[in-house]
C-alpha cells in the first residue's frame, strides 16, 4: 500500500475493495442486486476483519523475530 494511507484506514480500503469485487462478482450471474449487496457487504465485512488479522500477526512474527543481537 502506498506510504500515504494510514495504518487505520488500510483495513477500511482492503475491505471495500472486496466488497466490490464480490457485487461486480455476484451481478455477472444475473441475481438481484439486493442479493449482490448484501453479499458485498458480508465480503466487505470478512475482508476488513481479515486484514485486522493479516495485520496482527504480521506484528507479531516481526516482534518474535526482532533484532538480533551481534556478536
Amino acid at each position: 500500500m502506498p506510504k500515504f494511507i494510514s495504518q487505520k484506514a488500510k483495513p477500511f480500503i482492503e475491505g471495500l475493495a472486496v466488497g466490490c469485487v464480490f457485487i461486480s462478482i455476484t451481478m455477472l450471474f444475473e441475481i438481484p442486486l439486493y442479493m449482490s449487496f448484501i453479499i458485498g457487504a458480508l465480503a466487505a465485512l470478512g475482508g476488513y476483519r481479515n486484514s485486522i488479522k493479516m495485520d496482527k500477526e504480521k506484528a507479531a512474527k516481526n516482534a518474535q523475530n526482532g533484532p538480533r543481537d551481534s556478536e
